[in-house]
């Protein structure tokens, strides 16, 4: 079911990266790397993961507030951070005016993607009905 999947959701991640100027797309779930597509390495991009989680504890440690949103300006740079559910998407881009764009089509990502994610993450091993019980057949050549 993965392998099915799996096409999807790349090809709504290149959807994405080629909706605006973004320079990078990162895709975490809960503290663990997915995918990599920002200008940097692995290593790199799972320091930020790190530091984008540890930021939202960070703010959510009152318990009065809990964001969602990050939005980092830079002076050739941009990086916008989303979090939804377990999942977290960061968007290199360098124009700031699509910010809220871009915003917007994260969120219909990580919505839209949300069972695709999961699928991927969990996926269900099909049982067919042909294959023989090996455990009865161990059991009657050892009596």
């Amino acid at each position: 079911m993965a392998t099915q999947i799996t096409p999807s959701l790349r090809s709504a991640l290149e959807r994405l990266k080629n909706g605006g100027a973004v320079n990078g797309i990162m895709l975490g779930w809960r503290r663990q790397l997915l995918l990599n597509l920002l200008p940097f390495e692995d290593f790199r991009a799972e320091r930020l993961l790190e530091t984008l989680h540890d930021a939202q504890d960070h703010f959510a440690s009152g318990g009065d507030r809990s964001v969602s949103t990050f939005w980092f300006g830079y002076e050739t740079c941009h990086a916008l951070t989303l979090f939804r559910g377990d999942c977290v998407i960061t968007l290199l881009h360098t124009r700031a005016e699509e910010a809220d764009f871009l915003r917007r089509a994260a969120q219909t990502f990580l919505e839209d993607s949300q069972l695709l994610i999961d699928a991927l993450l969990n996926p269900v091993i099909e049982e067919t009905e042909d294959e023989p019980d090996h455990d009865a057949n161990l059991t009657s050549s050892l009596l």
